[in-house]
């Protein structure tokens, strides 16, 4: 099977090698965008809400496996 799609009249593999291109001529710009949206990335996961969810849902996964556990040795 033989898939091709096309946009504005080019085929995709030209769109990405020209994307490659333009990653490569541009390393630094893109380390730089890779880190800050890493640093967005990580102060969203510090965000108090989040981590109380995830705390809860740590809670939850930890009263399970040993609700199992317990469960089986009896």
């Amino acid at each position: 099977m033989k898939i091709e799609i096309k946009i504005e009249g080019e085929d995709f593999a030209e769109i990405i090698g020209d994307l490659k291109d333009i990653m490569e001529k541009n390393k630094d710009e893109i380390q730089n965008l890779l880190k800050i949206l890493a640093k967005e990335a990580i102060e969203a996961l510090e965000d108090a809400t989040i981590l109380d969810k995830g705390a809860e849902l740590y809670i939850k996964i930890n009263r399970a496996i040993n609700y199992r556990y317990k469960k089986g040795n009896k």
